[in-house]
């Protein structure tokens, strides 16, 4: 198999892609102030899978100036200024999101967006796939922001970094929960067990669901009967080669049980259907 990362890099230098898919509403934001320039960068986390999917703003920076005033002294009106600024912006972290970013230069408060938009597809005997490595997404915007004026009031001189992360998430499956009794006496304990795999995105295993690690940690949640909250009630780890996992838990309550597999930053949340716990009379 031939998928490479690097395909993404060139699509970058023509499309400003990324090489990232997978837009999603969790997002980071960061904001930055200085000599009365404001700054906000937004950049979105991103689902990967395979496929054709984009985000139209993936990354935002949303620069706020003072507004345009007249620059007059001693009765003369030297004309209108406003504040001129531009960015660079350079994103580093996993492979498929290192790249260089120049934001035009203007005057007064304005917003840019870098959209991505990325299609990942596996090789075959004949073409060449593509895939997206997961990890963060190190977003820096330098911003320089000036105005210089014959009035020294209306000044201003502002260089400054604002930083965020964003996140490339495999997809992760979390099997639902299989209990070694559904029917369980009050205080008496039942056994839960499960799979978690993930879509590994390499150049040997192009979006192919695969065990996560050993180590890796669960969360079992329990919903009482009658009621709509779910409260943690253990962490467990993948001890299983086939991410396989284990625990008993004591029944207090009717109720339902469903696995949790936290977000990290190679990996998207998932959260598993639930199995129901009946107590005996």
């Amino acid at each position: 198999m031939r998928t490479s990362a690097r395909i993404v890099a060139a699509a970058l230098a023509a499309t400003l892609s990324l090489g990232l898919v997978a837009g999603s509403a969790q997002a980071q934001t960061k904001v930055v102030k200085k000599s009365g320039v404001t700054a906000t960068l937004t950049v979105h986390d991103v689902k990967n899978k395979l496929g054709k999917i984009s985000d139209k703003k993936w990354l935002t920076l949303k620069v706020v100036t003072p507004p345009a005033a007249h620059d007059v002294v001693d009765g003369y009106d030297y004309g209108e200024k406003a504040v001129h600024w531009y960015a660079s912006i350079e994103v580093k972290g996993a492979k498929s999101c290192n790249a260089y970013l120049s934001v035009p230069g203007t005057d007064g408060s304005s917003t840019w967006v870098q959209p991505i938009k990325f299609e990942s597809k596996r090789s075959t005997t004949t073409t060449i796939g593509r895939y997206v490595t997961s990890g963060p997404c190190k977003v820096s915007a330098k911003v320089v922001a000036y105005r210089y004026a014959v009035d020294p009031a209306l000044d201003v001189d502002a260089e400054f970094t604002v930083k965020a992360t964003g996140y490339i998430r495999n997809d992760v499956k979390t099997t639902k929960p299989h209990a070694s009794a559904t029917s369980v006496k009050k205080n008496k304990t039942t056994t839960l067990s499960g799979t978690v795999t993930y879509q590994k995105a390499t150049a040997t295993v192009a979006y192919k669901y695969r065990p996560v690690a050993k180590g890796s940690k669960v969360v079992v949640q329990f919903k009482a009967k009658g009621t709509s909250s779910w409260k943690n009630v253990k962490s467990v780890k993948v001890t299983g080669s086939k991410g396989h996992w284990s625990t008993k838990v004591t029944v207090k309550k009717a109720g339902s049980y469903r696995i949790v597999s936290p977000a990290t930053s190679h990996l998207q949340k998932q959260v598993s259907s639930a199995v129901t716990i009946k107590l005996k009379k």
